[in-house]
């Protein structure tokens, strides 16, 4: 079985693949990626591995049996195009728990403000607390343990976050599209998204884990930030525009909620070594009550999670067996 890179990827995760691909499967392609050469290159592959994802590739791809994203976020493909082709599209969940790991992260940094007191003690502030005054941000912390967790979105990310906090006899939330899931944690309640509003008022801390679809596209706006309590965390580890822009800076300049740690923005660099805010529009940056992660969640040194499913959809195809994480092509994740 062939595959075709569409885009460049890391000569460490191409070992990686090839380390633990079965002996059937190849790879047509490792260093040229020029558009007419994928082209040309295309007629022979069984499986394109990349978002990149061409009308000419589609076209000329006469005996594709699939398409291997190797990540999890899928919303810059074309699903008009692929939709066109009828072409099985997977993703990739095998880093979740990393993800969900970094998304509990930011909750604490956010709750015991470490990130914040470091910076103040670089500059000699202790942030200490004295008769009458009163702190800009207080320098007392929050507690994890028995605080109301809620989750909106709850695949592979969201139910490794609630694993994770089930240790902290947290109470949960869940939200996702149908309100059905059956789950053994007696302090768990699902819920559907619509629910969302009439289910989040005590809330200590909110985490997104949704896909950007054109339904969870700003989403969390102004109503929610009203509605949860003005000490409340949010987390964002899904994508930056599910959150308002606007109504998340407002909500925080004028403390309307407590915090926010974020993961994932509204502007990224376009060439290397950029340095670029994460707006243009608002200076997130200087505000003090936020926890700004430069979308780094996915990011580990112990391996290449990611890959492993695209690693296990390679191996199964090649022995005609089930795919993983096929994509619903009307629900576009």
């Amino acid at each position: 079985m062939k595959v075709l890179f569409t885009k460049k990827f890391f000569s460490q995760d191409v070992e990686y693949m090839k380390g633990r691909v079965s002996k059937e499967v190849s790879f047509i392609n490792e260093n040229n990626f020029d558009p007419e050469k994928l082209i040309d290159l295309v007629s022979e592959a069984d499986v394109l591995f990349g978002g990149l994802i061409s009308e000419e590739l589609l076209k000329r791809g006469k005996q594709l049996k699939y398409i291997q994203i190797p990540w999890t976020g899928v919303d810059n493909l074309n699903w008009d195009l692929i939709s066109s082709f009828d072409v099985p599209v997977c993703n990739s969940h095998s880093n979740s728990f990393v993800v969900a790991e970094h998304a509990v992260s930011l909750m604490m940094d956010a709750a015991k403000k470490v990130s914040f007191h470091d910076r103040n003690m670089r500059n000699g502030d202790w942030n200490r607390m004295f008769p009458g005054v009163k702190n800009e941000i207080s320098p007392f912390s929050a507690s994890i343990k028995n605080s109301k967790v809620g989750i909106l979105g709850f695949g592979s990310i969201g139910k490794s976050i609630h694993k994770l906090l089930s240790g902290f006899e947290c109470s949960f939330k869940v939200f996702n599209k149908s309100g059905n899931y059956t789950i053994t944690n007696e302090h768990t309640e699902v819920f559907a998204i619509e629910a969302l509003m009439n289910e989040i008022s005590q809330l200590d801390y909110l985490f997104i884990t949704l896909p950007l679809t054109d339904d969870t596209k700003g989403l969390i706006d102004k109503q929610v930030f009203d509605t949860l309590p003005n000490h409340s965390v949010i987390i964002n580890v899904s994508r930056g525009v599910i959150i308002n822009e606007k109504d998340l800076f407002e909500a925080l300049r004028d403390q309307n909620i407590g915090w926010a740690a974020i993961d994932t923005w509204y502007n990224y660099p376009t060439v290397k070594n950029q340095k670029v805010p994460p707006s243009v529009v608002y200076d997130f940056h200087k505000l003090k009550n936020i926890t700004l992660s430069p979308h780094r969640a996915g990011y580990v040194n112990s391996g290449f999670p990611h890959l492993d499913d695209a690693i296990e959809n390679l191996n199964r195809a090649s022995k005609g067996e089930a795919l993983i994480n096929v994509l619903s092509l009307n629900n576009r994740y």
